[in-house]
């Protein structure tokens, strides 16, 4: 089921003239997301084709720093997609600090040969259409990428991902380690770790730590995306309880 009635897909892709910008909306553009809306996770069972995906980024502050890449891939309930996979550099001029290049490993070369960002963007959420969205330490991956569709679309863009790092201790607490990241849990599940900081690498590494989570979400009784989502919310609520 897509999100119920034209307000919902307003409030999702509401366009407006970027203040950060100066920008007016590319209409084109709203449209193509409109079109490319993803699923509502409430009452998808399980089953649904899920879509998870990962960003390369300047840094780590969500205010300054900007989009490099974008990977993706697609998990089914048969397994992950392995032939669909999607990956964009993006051609913005930015000047890379040697700290943040040495962790996605991208240089000045790579981003002078990438994609438009306007292009990169509307291909990855045309990629995404009818499916759920899900990325490890999803908090970070939306409010950068909805930075990146303000700036370069225009547009207000504001997914809502499940975040696997709240989804894997919910589902296997006694494995739960403080801080714990993604290297922790393929590590716990014996998954390889091999081209770790570059978007798709993982983006893949995470759906397959997706596999053995939905397995277990299934053994204790959940049958919807919307049940995991909000039983992570939940989990998020008491780690951040425990934390102050």
């Amino acid at each position: 089921m897509r999100w119920n009635g034209w307000q919902r897909l307003k409030n999702y892709y509401l366009a407006k003239r970027s203040h950060h910008t100066g920008r007016h909306p590319d209409q084109e553009a709203q449209q193509r997301l409109i079109d490319a809306a993803p699923l509502s996770p409430s009452d998808q069972p399980l089953s649904t084709p899920a879509m998870v995906f990962d960003l390369e980024t300047t840094g780590l502050n969500t205010r300054t720093d900007t989009v490099l890449s974008i990977g993706a891939v697609k998990v089914h309930p048969d397994g992950i997609a392995l032939k669909n996979s999607f990956y964009q550099v993006l051609d913005i001029a930015v000047d890379l600090a040697g700290e943040s290049q040495l962790i996605h490993g991208l240089t000045q070369k790579d981003l002078a040969q990438g994609c438009a960002p306007r292009q990169a963007l509307l291909d990855f959420f045309s990629y995404s259409k009818d499916h759920i969205w899900l990325a490890f330490h999803a908090e970070f991956d939306r409010r950068m990428l909805k930075n990146a569709a303000l700036q370069h679309l225009g547009l207000i863009v504001d997914p809502q991902p499940i975040d696997v790092a709240y989804l894997a201790p919910l589902l296997f607490p006694d494995m739960d380690q403080p801080q714990a990241g993604l290297d922790h849990w393929l590590q716990a599940f014996h998954l390889p770790i091999l081209a770790r900081h570059n978007a798709t690498a993982d983006a893949l590494a995470t759906a397959e730590l997706v596999l053995i989570l939905l397995h277990q979400a299934q053994s204790q009784g959940y049958q919807t995306w919307g049940e995991l989502q909000q039983a992570c919310l939940q989990q998020r609520q008491v780690k951040r309880l425990l934390n102050q």
